[in-house]
């Protein structure tokens, strides 16, 4: 019997996405999902002449993941702008959402600053749900604006934890991956070819696997 095996494709998340005017890293992971000694045993590299460059690749590769599937690795911090509030919900970008405090500071029509906190109740948080997201309290209604650019911001905490370890171990992979291919591929061509050389089919079958599709 032949089996055939078909790779998926990468999908980033954007249907449902609360359409967004800008999207701000407030606040950058503090750690890496891989340490420097992981990355330096899939490299196979024994010494410490190369721990800056492999560093280096550590943190582009866990960008670059992060960026492909729309989602964030580790713990950090993200405001959203958008001109008015929607009628319901607003489902917000790069989860997972972490159970921390989310803030929604507003310009009202009489253009001043005003915040809401989910601390204090003055909405509803889901969590649960991929991507996460905010909406009124129960009878409830977002606040009038005054809907110029940028007139509501919120800001949220986003990440699988605040370590490698709470990392998901394909996403891990994937990023090992991804830097011992840099590692030994420092150009794009190899030499007397032209030939771009892809990312590993490894690499891309780890991230269609980890892909968030259409968030069910």
């Amino acid at each position: 019997m032949n089996v055939t095996i078909v790779y998926g494709e990468p999908r980033s998340p954007t249907i449902g996405i609360t359409p967004y005017r800008s999207l701000y890293q407030a606040t950058p992971p503090v750690v890496e999902p891989l340490s420097l000694a992981e990355a330096k045993a899939q490299c196979r590299i024994d010494d410490d002449t190369s721990d800056a460059l492999v560093q280096t690749y550590i943190t582009a590769a866990r960008q670059y993941v992060e960026d492909i599937l729309d989602i964030s690795v580790i713990t950090q911090v993200w405001q959203a702008r958008y001109d008015v509030f929607p009628l319901w919900e607003l489902i917000l970008p790069r989860p997972p959402m972490q159970p921390e405090t989310v803030t929604v500071t507003y310009r009202n029509e009489a253009g001043q600053n005003l915040s809401l906190s989910s601390a204090a109740g003055d909405f509803q948080v889901d969590r649960y749900t991929t991507p996460g997201r905010i909406y009124p309290n129960y009878n409830g209604v977002w606040p009038a604006v005054r809907g110029d650019e940028n007139s509501v911001v919120v800001q949220w905490t986003a990440g699988y934890g605040s370590s490698g370890a709470s990392t998901p171990p394909i996403l891990r992979q994937a990023i090992a991956l991804l830097v011992a291919h840099w590692y030994e591929m420092r150009q794009p061509v190899v030499t007397g070819y032209s030939q771009v050389l892809p990312v590993p089919q490894t690499f891309d079958t780890l991230l269609a696997a980890s892909g968030w599709a259409g968030y069910r």
